[in-house]
């Protein structure tokens, strides 16, 4: 076996067993280094590719496919409302009975926008970790009259949204069995209480806290009172 090819060999398939690579390898102290350094680069790389699965990665590569069915088919219900509204406009029809299509009746259920919430953005947070100090918890809390002390837990996401126009506070904790979505929701934004809601992905409660409420929602699974205890007793309340 000449030089190349044993490099070569000693490269692709350092544990070869053929008596020519062998016999090779014990020629001089280079060639048994380089099968050893080849061994070890063998070793490291299947080490690597050993990542452990998590024991729901099926039921989340199942959710993430659902909420992406739902939200193509939102898509495809706005284009219509587009195409009709480009119709109305052609043939004259009246600004009021245009808004007819789209306007909602009455308040909306605060349980129904939370899960539609979590839903439109599940892409964007799903697998965001900030690993959120206490101190910026506390900084954009401030601004809903609450103060967050210790034993809150893993916060790995937090920030201002919309909800449904009124600015929230979005909070998402390491939960019991997956991630739990906290809203903070100042009154004015006119909706209708719901102390608890769900459809088939989500599931949600919710609580009047002085003049805003606190909603809280996880998948099925979760055991979402325990997230509200911990709110409970971690946060203190100025509204």
């Amino acid at each position: 076996m000449d030089d190349i090819l044993f490099r070569h060999t000693a490269i692709a398939t350092p544990n070869d067993k053929s008596e020519q690579f062998l016999s090779r390898a014990t020629e001089s102290d280079c060639a048994k280094k380089l099968i050893d350094e080849s061994k070890a680069f063998d070793k490291l790389l299947k080490n690597s590719l050993q990542i452990e699965v998590p024991d729901d990665l099926t039921d989340k590569i199942m959710l993430e496919q659902s909420f992406a069915l739902e939200r193509d088919k939102n898509m495809s219900a706005r284009w219509h409302v587009a195409i009709a509204a480009s119709i109305a406009f052609v043939i004259g029809l009246s600004l009021p009975m245009l808004n007819s299509l789209t306007e909602h009746s009455g308040p909306s259920d605060i349980g129904t926008i939370a899960l539609q919430h979590v839903q439109q953005e599940y892409f964007l947070t799903a697998k965001a970790n900030e690993n959120a100090t206490l101190q910026t918890v506390n900084a954009k809390l401030a601004v809903y009259g609450g103060t967050a002390e210790s034993g809150l837990g893993e916060v790995m996401f937090v920030n201002y949204c919309s909800f449904e126009g009124t600015s929230a506070l979005h909070m998402i904790f390491k939960g019991e069995k997956g991630r739990v979505t906290v809203f903070v929701v100042p009154e004015g934004g006119n909706f209708t209480p719901s102390a608890e809601f769900s459809n088939k992905h989500l599931k949600g409660i919710s609580e009047q806290v002085g003049k805003a409420s606190v909603v809280i929602v996880g998948e099925p699974d979760e055991p979402l009172e325990m997230m509200k205890e911990k709110i409970n007793k971690s946060i203190k309340w100025d509204i």
